[in-house]
């Protein structure tokens, strides 16, 4: 073991130092590699700050200690410049140095400074020195900041002259953003000024903009205070643009007159006559308000549907968040490709209020259409092809539903067999073939016995029917699929959203050939019996989401994903209460098939860190899931069982061979499943030459079982020795990303194997008398979290 540790440290250091030899040498004379920047805060501390944004010269792109594209540039400048692999290795993959530029200093310097101002420290001071090593012919800079005192705010005052606006402020001054105390801080007075530009646009006054806010600043030199006066001047525009006459609006409130909605605007092009239709609706119980469509042709959407979707109401104020809304709504009806709001003013004054009509304007998709998809599947690891036909019916019954129809086929070469059957399907290169239906009905409204609008629109809700039926021919058995939902989805904001389905179905039938039947009855543990049985799983679950996605590349982001499923509720209590009897295993049935019990939860949380400069992305994940049989059920259903392993988790293993805890078959007759996962990755991405990505990563984890077992020894969680059985790997991998498609391959080496004996698990060798590297290829398609 330890002379294994020793070649993998000292292969290592050799992999790091060839490719860390000579990174200067093709540096011209009297110039330097270009190393970096760094800084440091002498005296102080600088909250909120973002200084090496504000570095202007860049080095070479780094991963860990070494220059990876730097050192393919010098790889390729040993050969010809007009060839091939010069040109590929230079331009394509490699990196030219990046020389130090003295001219650079003094910029990033001053922007140094200004950024310091804009964040209350107006007497900082920054120092620049460049370190050389004229021997390596390298150059940094370094960079240090002394802050100062920074200016604070004492006292705010208001210059509104506008009385209705003045009154909308201070209403809303609970939710500032700046205060007494603060420091003066330029881009906290940036965000208050959106804030309140926000919230006066949602307040009905329409014309408003953010240029009307400024702040005056009276700083006291002896107490480092600055008494801030907020000003709101009046609204001025040009009345004629060839002159410089300038005309003040007065900043009121906006109410919309009319809506006028074009349900399909290319009718009209041509169109010898068109129709005005008057459609009355009440939104939330404070009146009816009308609506006009305009068309030339009978209405082919239920014109509640698209009142439905519109948040945008007559006799209300403008509010610039229902003009988003709207948009966000009508698109998520997948009807329309073309939407467009515009707004008119109507130059009237009714009740000191301006008046607005709002036009809609709509265009939509064709309302059928099919597609084709032809793939190279991977499935933990498991390769195959797959085709599938797709088809979309839009409006289907009129109310802006949404059916989808997929069917698909796919063959796969399935690793884990046991029998040595011969294997009956199409065609004897693959031992496994799958076929299926699946069909999707969207109903952009919750469909329950209450009225249209009863639910709030802003949580955007949809009715998910879901049915669809499986053929899986394997070597040891046949398998019918039968499944079916009915649930409701709605988001609560722009990043969360969830799922309850009240009805979920699914019909599981099996087939074993007459060698695996035989295997299973001699099989000791009832867990791996009951999951190869004719079983039902009736019950229902809540799904919760929630996706923090990133505007730029160095903002931090969050996933979770979580879910709760309860089988055989409440499904059991009705057999309870009308007699039925249950069989041996104390199961209930229906038609004489039994459905099982069980409690579910499952768990996905992930972390996205970004280096500084957005080049690097550290990527953190933590899966953990439980399922508890209850009732008469000796375990949960094989389809809800947890596994580990395959290309989107512990990459060293393949799906299914791992665990449970530090259980080993040493076959691979079944599948291994178990109760339990607990699962962390780490992955380090980083670019190497667009669009060719780089990543080193991490897996550790296990699946266990809720007991003890004696045919799976060392399977069972306990909290006194789990961290023992978790297995873990390392590996790294390329993506090919495409934009619309992202390639990847990855190569993994299993670290820790938990059941191998105690003093041997740290090994990168496989079990036998013939030791050799482990590592597992994964092909796949996407990233794996």
């Amino acid at each position: 073991m330890k002379r294994l540790i020793i070649k993998i440290l000292a292969f290592s250091f050799f992999v790091v130092g060839l490719v860390s030899c000579y990174p200067t040498r093709y540096v011209p004379a009297d110039s330097y590699l270009y190393t970096g920047n760094s800084y440091k805060i002498k005296r102080g501390r600088i909250p909120e700050n973002n200084i090496p944004a504000y570095f202007i010269q860049k080095t070479n792109s780094k991963l860990l200690v070494i220059r990876p594209r730097l050192w393919l540039y010098n790889v390729g400048k040993r050969f010809k410049d007009s060839s091939f692999v010069n040109k590929f290795l230079t331009k394509t993959l490699g990196e030219a140095p990046i020389l130090y530029d003295s001219s650079l200093v003094e910029p990033t310097l001053k922007n140094i400074q200004q950024h310091l101002k804009n964040l209350g420290y107006y007497n900082a001071k920054v120092a620049a020195y460049v370190i050389k090593r004229p021997y390596y012919k390298i150059a940094r800079v370094k960079y240090e900041i002394y802050p100062g005192k920074p200016y604070r705010i004492e006292n705010i005052n208001f210059d509104i002259p506008n009385r209705s606006i003045r009154t909308f402020v201070l209403a809303d001054w609970g939710t500032r953003i700046i205060d007494s105390s603060m420091i003066f801080s330029v881009i906290k007075l940036q965000k208050e000024r959106d804030r309140i530009s926000k919230q006066l646009r949602n307040e009905g006054f329409y014309y408003f903009s953010k240029a009307q806010i400024s702040f005056t600043a009276d700083t006291n030199l002896n107490t480092y205070g600055v008494d801030l006066t907020l000003n709101i001047k009046e609204q001025s525009i040009k009345t004629n643009a060839q002159s410089d006459s300038i005309q003040k609006l007065e900043d009121m409130q906006y109410k919309f007159r009319r809506v006028y909605i074009f349900p399909e605007v290319s009718e009209l092009k041509n169109a010898k006559r068109v129709d005005t239709s008057v459609y009355s609706y009440d939104y939330d119980h404070r009146g009816i308000v009308n609506y006009y469509f305009i068309h030339s042709k009978p209405l082919e959407v239920n014109p509640k549907t698209i009142l439905q979707a519109l948040f945008i109401k007559p006799d209300r104020y403008f509010k610039q968040n229902d003009i988003t809304h709207t948009y966000q709504a009508l698109n998520s009806l997948n009807m329309y490709s073309y939407i467009n709001i515009s707004i008119h003013d109507e130059r009237k004054i009714i009740d000191h209020s301006g008046q607005l009509d709002c036009i809609i304007r709509l265009s939509k998709m064709t309302k059928y259409s099919l597609s084709s998809n032809s793939e190279l599947k991977n499935t933990g690891g498991e390769l195959g092809v797959e085709q599938s036909f797709g088809f979309v019916s839009r409006n289907t019954f009129k109310n802006g539903e949404v059916f989808r129809t997929n069917i698909r086929a796919a063959l796969e070469v399935q690793s884990i067999t046991n029998t040595g059957s011969t294997p009956n399907t199409i065609l004897r290169l693959f031992n496994t073939f799958e076929a299926g239906i699946n069909s999707s009905l969207e109903i952009p409204r919750f469909l329950a016995p209450v009225r249209r609008n009863f639910f709030s629109r802003y949580f955007n809700p949809k009715t998910m029917i879901n049915f669809g039926y499986n053929y899986q021919d394997r070597p040891d058995y046949t398998r019918l699929i039968l499944n079916g939902t009915f649930g409701y989805k709605w988001h609560s904001n722009a990043s969360t959203s969830h799922i309850f389905n009240p009805v979920e179905l699914s019909s599981v039938k099996i087939f074993p050939t007459k060698e695996f039947q035989s295997t299973i009855d001699n099989y000791q543990d009832p867990r791996i019996k009951y999951s190869y049985q004719d079983h039902l799983v009736l019950g229902m679950s809540y799904s919760y989401l929630y996706n923090k996605k990133r505007i730029r590349n160095t903002e931090t982001s969050h996933f979770f994903f979580g879910k709760i499923e309860l089988g055989g509720l409440p499904y059991n209590y009705f057999s309870h209460i009308l007699g039925d009897k249950k069989d041996s295993l104390g199961q209930y049935r229906i038609g004489g098939v039994p459905y099982t019990q069980f409690a579910r939860i499952d768990m996905d949380y992930r972390y996205y860190l970004p280096s500084l400069n957005g080049h690097l992305t550290n990527v953190f994940r933590l899966n953990i899931g439980v399922g508890i049989p209850m009732g008469g059920s000796v375990a949960i259903p094989f389809e809800k069982s947890f596994y580990i392993g395959g290309a989107n988790s512990l990459r060293g293993w393949t799906i299914g061979t791992l665990g449970p805890g530090s259980y080993y078959s040493g076959s691979r007759t079944f599948e291994m499943t178990g109760d339990m996962r607990l699962e962390a990755n780490y992955e380090l991405r980083f670019p190497i030459s667009e669009p060719l990505m780089g990543a080193v990563f991490a897996d550790v984890g296990n699946i266990f079982l809720l007991h003890s077992s004696d045919v799976m020894p060392g399977g069972a969680f306990h909290f006194y020795n789990f961290y023992q059985k978790l297995a873990a790997d390392i590996g790294y991998g390329l993506r090919y990303d495409m934009s619309f498609l992202v390639i990847r391959l990855d190569i993994a080496h299993p670290i820790y194997q938990p059941y191998r004996p105690f003093g041997d698990r740290w090994t990168m060798l496989s079990l036998g008398n013939n030791p050799h590297l482990l590592y597992t290829i994964n092909f796949a398609i996407g990233y794996p979290f």
